[in-house]
């Protein structure tokens, strides 16, 4: 009787722990970032570094500074001409494929273009809010269902097709700055969503994305062998071309990458939850131009 009473009392301790955690541990402090001033709010302090090519150019002595390279935020990388690398592979079989399912499924650029088939410039106002669909769209998840749609097949986001074809979608932006709007409606919801997830602590390393991207984190620190930088104008070279994993890596697959260094359990690319991180990450690059395709 003493035994299932111990054991009765220690289960009720258990479970009465996660409610404790959830309010003293399980959130990573906040800092204040406001929506309306997009990269130019950057919290590093590092923003004056690389926030156009003549600053880049103006401190491009840190680059050779092992201690402070990270302040650079690798847009050092996105600005160095007539360097090809398998990202322009990349777009140059994006073009094609798009060119190739327009020619058999008329209808296809026009799904893309949300009615027009003139697709310079559309990236840059994504992720958006589409009516029609009643939902939060990112730029894979369009190609996506497009493909469904118009051409009865499936790119599922994450996949090499449709991030070559969102890679060829980008590079129709490349130069524009970003902007969504984040102060109203369905939008504002998710940019919340999505920032509330930048401070949960998740995994078995109790992790948070602010955990290695905030001030007082692991941000400018070595993290094995990176170092971890600012998220601000991070989304303005994505889908990027990874060096170390030798593929084109979309937003998604690099949350999915963050999720296992957290010893967490990875969501697939199109989740709700990346989305919403999505709209989060990509206010913080509002006003900085896309750079596609790019390499890291």
């Amino acid at each position: 009787m003493k035994a299932r009473l111990f054991i009765a009392v220690t289960a009720l301790h258990t479970i009465a722990l996660p409610a404790v955690a959830e309010t003293d541990f399980n959130t990573h402090p906040r800092f204040e970032i406001d929506p309306a001033l997009g990269v130019a709010g950057d919290f590093s302090g590092t923003y004056k570094h690389w926030r156009d090519p003549s600053a880049v150019e103006q401190f491009a002595s840190l680059q050779a500074d092992s201690s402070n390279e990270w302040m650079m935020n690798g847009k050092n990388m996105d600005i160095v001409e007539d360097d090809f690398h398998p990202g322009h592979l990349a777009v140059d079989e994006g073009e094609k494929l798009v060119n190739l399912w327009e020619h058999r499924e008329p209808g296809f650029k026009a799904c893309l273009g949300s009615g027009s088939s003139d697709l310079e410039g559309i990236a840059a106002r994504y992720p958006l809010y589409d009516e029609k669909l009643g939902r939060v769209m990112t730029l894979s998840a369009r190609v996506e269902h497009c493909s469904k749609k118009v051409l009865w097949k499936n790119f599922k986001q994450g996949s090499p097709m449709n991030a070559n074809i969102t890679l060829y979608l980008k590079s129709l932006s490349n130069g524009q700055p970003i902007q969504i709007a984040v102060d109203f409606g369905p939008m504002k919801e998710a940019y919340l969503r999505g920032e509330t997830l930048f401070y949960k602590r998740v995994g078995q390393l109790n992790f948070a994305c602010a955990s290695c991207h905030t001030p007082g984190s692991i941000m400018g620190n070595r993290l094995r062998g990176e170092v971890p930088s600012t998220p601000f104008g991070d989304v303005s070279h994505y889908p990027t071309y990874r060096s170390p994993v030798g593929e084109v890596e979309v937003l998604h697959k690099r949350f999915m990458r963050c999720l296992k260094q957290m010893r967490a359990k990875p969501l697939k690319p199109g989740d709700p939850a990346y989305v919403d991180l999505e709209v989060f990450y990509t206010s913080m690059s509002n006003g900085y131009p896309i750079t596609a395709p790019s390499i890291r």
